[in-house]
């Protein structure tokens, strides 16, 4: 079990970071803290209590479980291999937990490196919002051996509401890759009926409560639809490059295990061209206004 004298690093301080690490403090753990551009959460936590350092090499020496909450594969596999990266020096153990949504076989790369180096590793990737992790109320997918959970448990409960232990080291990503496929997917259905709606003179506030009285009811179909009838797309302040990056992940994977994923890789092309033309900082809602016929 992770007790309170042991010392707890966080690197990505964005969004959900920031309040993620806001609650690490808050729980009486004692925190180390590395900024990448912005200063405000560096500032925050530090003025909360935290101790900041430059390098994942220097934040390896004082700390004995390091979260990240990065955007890509790539900047994971820098932090843990990179020049002044985790494995660049110093011989005390320590467990990383992977909180991005991350490509699974970098994740069992990266588990086999640290394990040769006596460290150990979990892929815990994320549910809900960034106002969920202020909250400290995230849905957590913890992957990783029985005995890693047991002593990350009570450290990812001051994160967390619904915390599932699903499998070994790379299951978390896996499940959570499935979930962002599904989602992403579902979203660009969503515009394209609403598109469809509009282009053939169907009133799209109807539309939503009809389709909402029956299954197809969700948050997610609410905060899509809340963008088209209303035009407020801040109900899911998930960006569409980050969503389109996750449909890239889930492609490989699915190839990987030979499924023809023909939906998931129709929303992948939607949200390509969106990108590409500019839209990847505006949240997945915006598909709503941004498909039209």
């Amino acid at each position: 079990m992770i007790s309170k004298s042991e010392r707890v690093g966080f690197i990505g301080l964005g969004a959900m970071g920031v309040g993620m690490a806001a609650n690490v403090i808050a729980k009486g753990y004692p925190l180390t803290i590395m900024g990448h551009t912005r200063r405000e959460p560096v500032e925050r936590l530090v003025a909360l209590g935290a101790t900041e350092v430059k390098t994942p090499a220097e934040m390896r020496a004082q700390c004995d479980v390091i979260i990240l909450c990065v955007t890509t594969s790539d900047a994971v596999e820098a932090i843990v291999l990179g020049d002044d990266g985790l494995l660049a020096g110093g011989d005390n153990p320590f467990m990383l937990i992977d909180c991005g949504t991350s490509k699974p076989d970098s994740t069992l790369m990266l588990g086999a490196k640290l394990a040769e180096s006596g460290c150990s590793m979990m892929d815990v990737p994320l549910g809900r919002s960034a106002a969920a992790a202020e909250a400290g109320t995230l849905n957590m997918m913890a992957g990783g051996s029985e005995a890693d959970f047991n002593r990350a448990k009570p450290l990812l409960e001051t994160m967390s509401e619904n915390l599932f232990h699903v499998g070994e080291l790379s299951a978390g990503h896996r499940i959570k890759l499935i979930n962002n496929g599904y989602s992403m997917a579902v979203a660009c259905l969503a515009a394209e009926a609403v598109a469809t709606a509009r282009a053939g003179n169907v009133d799209v506030k109807v539309l939503h409560q009809v389709m909402g009285a029956g299954p197809n009811r969700s948050d997610f179909f609410d905060w899509m639809m809340e963008a088209a009838v209303s035009g407020d797309e801040s109900k899911l302040e998930f960006a569409l490059k980050n969503g389109y990056k996750d449909m890239g992940y889930f492609g490989a994977m699915a190839d990987e295990v030979g499924v023809d994923a023909t939906l998931p890789k129709a929303a992948t092309a939607r949200l390509k061209a969106l990108v590409e033309a500019g839209h990847g900082d505006d949240f997945v809602p915006a598909v709503m206004r941004l498909i039209q016929k």
